[in-house]
């Protein structure tokens, strides 16, 4: 770059700031839409941002300027920016599932948040091909969230003229790994995060666990309404476990897989209905106990019994699912079959479950966690929740406890105190639905322990009615950071009862006391027994 343009470059620099910089509310209403449509001066050799479009307030949305930008040619990323109240706070929302889609960017801009996304640096939400990239794959395991979450603040610095005060990342499944591996691999992104279902094994165990179940299945076929029976029977045998017969387990650890006696479910001479095969009760029991080695010791863990008609064995094991061809176990098969694209001569029926993990491990070790040392989160002051459904399918909570007992052990028990909790989520599948109640305002609970310093050591969340996962998926639609608030709006037109249960930081449970309202989370008590 020459003198004289380098010159004449900064005084434009310097100009551009200086329009911006002017407080949102001193500037009359044809400077706001300029000030939005002028964001694409942003633009440089690492990023290309569209002018701003600003858009009018409506009866869904807060005025506000959507920036779209696109870094290294491929990672879309969009940004929204409320017009109006701004609390110096970003949140940032990482993709969940195979990601190909840029989500929302609006719901909490009423709540004075700039918001935040990206479609991890690919197109398509159900097509894992994009494993097959190098790029693509590096962009999809940390660095699109990264890149994208340092974009946004800048262009929320250049709009409202002032630094972003206070970062927050919210995901679950995928979202939830991704924010996870922001806290590992770039700790000084955001002061809170929140993870949900955080899918810690992403391209191991649970890849595992699902080609393992798609065998199954295909095997020995489950149906849903056998699955309404394999539910009755863990109600029978574990219900009464926390001391309330209210159709759920407080603590399914307790739920072993002795107690639930399955081969009495198996059908005699002439029987079948309300029965199972000898073949189809093997299912079940791998579907609980996980994938076990030569030896016998479980190397993928299973999941924990209850909740079944939550709709995480309907997407995963039995099917239908609209959205999908074939259930997402079968998809998920997929998932390894291009991770593994250079290995000669693959074959996915012929893959080892139980003693091929290390392959991939190594072939995806841009999407695989590191080993949860967060020493350097830690020092930057960062704060973690965690959230996972007890009955998760594909982000199974066992998995979740090893990562936590690994995480306690590499940087000691009162540090872990100190910057994180964990809350498993009674009678609650991936992420949402199920019995339980699951519907928790976790937003508030990390930027009070961020901005306030309160400790979430008890969050309250309500039942908001009976939905599956997907029927979870469609009340809440594009309500992205708000979806407690959705899930419960929508459940109160169904006239649901909406209980409410302490969430208790893990390894405690609520036990109910034995008295009060067993409906309401204030006769319930945190215990670790």
């Amino acid at each position: 770059m020459n003198k004289s343009y380098r010159g004449a470059h900064m005084r434009g620099l310097k100009s551009f700031w200086i329009l911006l910089a002017l407080p949102v509310y001193a500037v009359a209403a044809d400077d706001l839409v300029r000030k939005c449509e002028n964001l694409y001066q942003l633009t440089d050799g690492d990023y290309a941002i569209e002018p701003g479009i600003f858009r009018q307030a409506s009866d869904e949305t807060a005025a506000h300027c959507q920036v779209n930008g696109v870094i290294d040619g491929t990672i879309r990323v969009r940004v929204g920016l409320p017009a109006e109240g701004w609390t110096g706070r970003l949140m940032y929302l990482a993709p969940g599932g195979l990601a190909g889609v840029i989500g929302d960017t609006t719901s909490l801009l009423d709540e004075g948040y700039v918001m935040a996304t990206t479609d991890s640096g690919h197109d398509g939400p159900n097509d894992p091909s994009f494993y097959r990239d190098d790029n693509a794959k590096i962009n999809f395991g940390f660095r699109a969230n990264h890149l994208s979450a340092v974009l946004a603040k800048r262009v929320a610095a250049a709009f409202y003229g002032r630094e972003v005060e206070r970062a927050y990342l919210w995901g679950c499944s995928k979202g939830g790994h991704g924010a996870l591996m922001e806290a590992l691999r770039y700790p000084d992104d955001f002061d809170g995060i929140i993870a949900g279902a955080p899918a810690v094994d992403l391209v191991t165990g649970l890849l595992a666990s699902s080609i393992e179940n798609a065998r199954r299945q295909r095997a020995n076929p489950l149906t849903l309404r056998d699955v309404e029976l394999i539910e009755a029977n863990t109600r029978r045998a574990c219900d009464l476990l926390d001391g309330l017969a209210d159709g759920l387990i407080g603590d399914p650890r307790k739920c072993s897989i002795d107690r639930l006696e399955l081969d009495k479910l198996e059908c005699g001479p002439g029987e079948v209905d309300e029965c199972l095969t000898a073949g189809q009760i093997e299912t079940v029991r791998g579907i609980y106990t996980g994938i076990t080695n030569e030896s016998g010791e479980v190397v993928v863990p299973g999941v924990y019994p209850g909740a079944e008609l939550g709709g995480d064995f309907e997407l995963w094991v039995t099917g239908p699912v609209l959205f999908l061809e074939g259930t997402a176990n079968e998809l998920t098969g997929d998932v390894a079959v291009n991770i593994l694209h250079r290995q000669p001569g693959f074959d996915l029926d012929e893959f080892d479950t139980a003693n091929d993990l290390d392959q991939l491990a190594e072939a995806a070790v841009a999407v695989h966690l590191p080993p949860p040392d967060f020493s350097r989160f830690i020092d930057s002051g960062g704060k973690l929740i965690i959230y996972n459904g007890w009955h998760d399918m594909p982000c199974r909570a066992k998995a979740l406890e090893n990562f936590y007992a690994e995480t306690v052990h590499l940087n000691g028990p009162e540090t872990v105190d100190g910057f994180m909790r964990v809350f498993m989520v009674p009678g609650m599948v991936h992420c949402f639905g199920g019995p339980g109640a699951w519907a928790a305002d976790y937003l508030q609970a990390i930027v009070d322990w961020v901005e306030h310093d309160e400790v979430p050591d008890r969050i309250i969340a309500q039942h908001p009615g009976d939905y599956t996962f997907l029927d979870s998926q469609t009340a809440i639609g594009a309500a992205g950071g708000s979806w407690a608030e959705a899930i419960l709006e929508a459940g109160a037109e169904t006239g649901a009862n909406q209980f409410t249960r302490p969430l208790c930081p893990y390894p405690q449970w609520a036990k109910y006391d034995g008295s009060g309202d067993p409906d309401d989370a204030v006769n319930f008590e945190c215990v670790d027994e």
